[in-house]
């Protein structure tokens, strides 16, 4: 926690989907599009993302070229018709294709309509980001105290920590980040 949608390489227009927080106003499993404010993405201006954990759900201005892969939903079989509405179902977010944007947005919409072209968004990592503080020789934790010399920030890819997310700064004297 306590990581920027920009620190965790999201940007504006990016959907993220709440897994943990400590801030009520934040809904864990509810879906959020990321706007711009000042030129950052956000949520909120206040926290900035800050105070949850997050994971990606769809990327802005998706390029993927929808013709290659999907069909829209009157040139479906109904196999492929019966699995989208299943996986929608189950709780799986369905994308929908808009092709003024050229990009892929969440529809809420129960209905289906036949020129249109419908997904499961492709599997993203789910990406979590700590910060702990300590000194050579002695235990690292979230909470800094004014004998703390380090802060050492880094993320998790599906659990594994990525290696070079890995940063570290030495703390002014006397801080208590």
């Amino acid at each position: 926690m306590n990581r920027t949608f920009a620190e965790l390489g999201y940007k504006v227009g990016d959907t993220v989907r709440c897994v943990d927080s400590d801030w009520e106003v934040y809904t864990l499993g509810n879906e959020y599009l990321l706007e711009a404010y000042k030129g950052i993405p956000t949520i909120d201006r206040e926290h900035n993302g800050r105070s949850a954990t997050w994971e990606l759900v769809s990327r802005a201005g998706s390029t993927d070229t929808p013709d290659d892969e999907y069909l829209t939903w009157g040139d479906m079989t109904p196999e492929a018709k019966g699995a989208l509405l299943l996986a929608e179902h189950d709780g799986v977010v369905i994308q929908e294709w808009n092709d003024g944007w050229k990009l892929w947005q969440i529809t809420d919409c129960s209905s289906r309509y036949n020129d249109t072209k419908y997904r499961v968004p492709p599997a993203v990592p789910v990406i979590v980001a700590y910060e702990v503080f300590g000194r050579p020789g002695f235990f690292w934790g979230s909470i800094t105290d004014n004998r703390d010399t380090h802060k050492m920030t880094y993320n998790t890819i599906d659990g594994v920590i990525d290696c070079a997310s890995v940063r570290m700064v030495e703390l002014s004297a006397h801080t208590t980040e």
